[in-house]
């Protein structure tokens, strides 16, 4: 059971994503445009020789798009199918529970990405996994 969950900040809140799926953090690169791609698709990266397909967190949860940050990152995510890159606001650090304590809000069905919520040292992290999304978006490009 995964106990490890990378901590990020998206649109002013916190969010935590499983550790297992993701190979590393990279800093923000523009990405080249891919016609025809996917609406949250950014475009693509060459990564040491692997494309990387580069998803728009914000976009993906239909948040507000914002100018880039210098703090931006790529969290890259392995799929059966390639290399996939989420961009979010900003990486914080490793954080750890149980995933047993993963909490969803009463009235709401989980999402494909959104698995709940957690409260962990007094903050609520919005538990995400792009996993699924990641493998659906490399079967497509």
């Amino acid at each position: 059971m995964n106990n490890q969950w990378i901590s990020f900040c998206l649109a002013g809140e916190k969010y935590a994503h499983p550790v297992e799926s993701i190979k590393e953090v990279l800093n923000f690169q523009e990405p080249s445009p891919v016609p025809g791609a996917p609406y949250d698709v950014e475009g693509i990266l060459n990564i040491r020789g692997e494309v990387l397909t580069v998803i728009s967190a914000r976009k993906l949860m239909n948040l507000p798009q914002a100018p880039s940050a210098e703090d931006a990152k790529i969290i890259s995510i392995e799929t059966d199918d390639g290399l996939c890159g989420i961009v979010v606001d900003n990486v914080e650090a490793i954080v750890g529970f149980d995933q047993d304590t993963i909490e969803s809000p009463p009235n709401y069905e989980s999402t494909q990405i959104i698995m709940g919520t957690v409260h962990r040292e007094g903050q609520l992290f919005i538990v995400a996994d792009f996993q699924p999304h990641c493998e659906h978006v490399a079967r497509q490009m």
